[in-house]
Formats: structure tokens, sequence, C-alpha cells
């Protein structure tokens, strides 16, 4: 495993991820349309759902503070963003075009809200999704997303931070 990827499984005790999994994988959670995945150039059968949570120096959405204690663990001292992805089955498995979230290095991490099949690559790891599971990686250096095949959807968060 790459030196810049570090992962931790259960993440946050089991009632408080309980309580994001169940607001944010929940029936009235709202889901925006985004005719890609990762770049303009994506082909034009791809597309996601996202959520943002926080953007441009202030919270974008009431459902922010599910992450006050995540943010204390990670030690984030500012943020650049808290983004959710949602991605629905596809009848197979495809990797979506690597990417960088921004240009200028900083801190980042994902977190799983629910198991999948849908790997995360970086460099040369690649990472299985686990339901509370949250990978540090530099989001400078290129990565990228799978869809997967065996669940309704893959969601994860994504935080880019100082």
């Amino acid at each position: 495993m790459e030196k810049s990827v570090k992962i931790i499984d259960n993440f946050l005790p089991k009632e408080e991820f309980q309580v994001i999994q169940q607001q944010i994988c929940g029936d009235n959670f709202p889901w925006f349309y985004n005719d890609r995945i990762s770049s303009p150039q994506d082909p034009k059968e791809y597309f996601s759902f996202f959520h943002s949570f926080y953007l441009k120096h202030e919270p974008r959405s009431k459902w922010f503070y599910l992450f006050n204690n995540l943010l204390n663990k990670i030690n984030c001292n500012a943020i650049l963003r808290i983004k959710g992805n949602l991605q629905l089955r596809q009848s197979k498995k495809r990797q979506n075009k690597m990417h960088t979230d921004y240009k200028f290095k900083h801190k980042g991490c994902v977190f799983y809200l629910n198991t999948n099949n849908g790997e995360t690559y970086f460099k040369t790891t690649k990472v299985m999704p686990k339901e509370n599971r949250l990978v540090f990686f530099d989001p400078s250096e290129e990565h990228s997303s799978t869809v997967c095949s065996d669940k309704k959807r893959r969601i994860t968060i994504i935080f880019n931070y100082f």
C-alpha cells in the first residue's frame, strides 16, 4: 500500500455512524443530478448524484452538522469542501476517469457509507468500500472511483481540508 493512503475501519462509534448512514441513505435526503462523474470529458453515459455539505467557505447543507465529530477526529483546521457522491448500480463494474480534487497540496479522506464492490483506486492501491471505513489520501494526486454492480448504490463522502 502506498504511503499516502491510510485505511481506518469502524472510524466512528457504531451509533454515531448509524445516525449519519440513516440520514444520508434515507428516502428524504436530497441528491442532485450531475451529468458526469469526474470530468467534463466523461462519456455521455456517465452520470452521478451529489450533495454539497460544505463549499466556498460555508456550509451548504442543513446536514453539515452530521460531520462535526468526524471533522474533529481528522484534525481538520479548515474545510475546502465536503461532498457526498452517489453512483447507482450498473450491470457491470467500470472504473471512472482518474482525476485530482484540487491541484495544490491539501489533506483528504473518503468516508464510505455502504459496503459494495465499487473500488477506489489510488496510484498503487485499490480500496474496497466498507461501511464506516475512512481512507486518508492525498487528493492532489490522481485517484478514481468504480461504479458498483452488487448493491443498488455506492455512497461516499469526500472531505478536502487543511
